[in-house]
């Protein structure tokens, strides 16, 4: 009896001790999967290598704080630089997520991400659409994440509501919606014209 008494204790013990074991592994896991998604949850498609450099098709990134996605990057393919700590992206595309559910758009042919910042140059018929049926057009344009600001030194095209404003530089403030003009080369106002009826526009 008192054989049999031990035995089960044993048992007890092993159980207790497996139970355990599988909840550390199991708070681990979780850890890791989490934190995998909040620094680099890249997915792609295909995967290649060369000259030591990765290069990953159908790229996708989000760049998270707090458990919230801030913005996602999506590119047709990016190439990995450690030694730079930079990600050359081909045909990007970015939606940036406001606070109170709004988005603003992005788009280029060409992008660049600096892994270690987070913060984005865009280049080549870019393009960004925000706010009610905005949408600004430039060769040029840099994103810096810790003051969550898009500008430019470029000339651009900004037009919206009716509206075409040319200048040159802007910036453009993420949460705000606002648009400032550095330099301001002209402005086009659309109109109705109370004769014909049809639109007419007015510089």
């Amino acid at each position: 009896m008192v054989h049999q008494f031990w035995q089960r204790i044993r048992v007890i013990r092993w159980l207790l001790f497996l139970a355990m074991a599988f909840a550390v592994i199991g708070i681990f896991v979780g850890l890791k999967v989490r934190s995998a998604v909040e620094s680099l949850p890249a997915i792609s498609a295909e995967v290649t290598s060369k000259d030591g450099n990765l290069t990953l098709n159908n790229f996708e990134y989000r760049d998270v704080k707090k458990g919230n996605a801030r913005w996602t990057v999506w590119a047709d393919t990016a190439t990995y630089f450690e030694d730079k700590k930079e990600t050359v992206l081909d045909r990007v595309r970015a939606i940036f997520f406001l606070k109170n559910g709004g988005q603003v758009e992005l788009l280029g042919e060409r992008g660049l991400l600096h892994t270690d910042t987070n913060n984005m140059e865009i280049s080549g018929n870019v393009g960004v659409n925000f706010g009610k049926g905005y949408k600004l057009t430039t060769d040029r344009l840099l994103y810096d994440r810790d003051k969550e600001l898009i500008h430019t030194n470029a000339e651009f095209v900004l037009k919206g509501q009716g509206l075409t404003t040319k200048g040159q530089g802007m910036r453009l403030e993420i949460e705000k919606k606002s648009v400032t003009v550095l330099r301001h080369l002209g402005t086009q106002l659309e109109g109705i014209s109370p004769f014909t009826g049809q639109k007419q526009k007015v510089s």
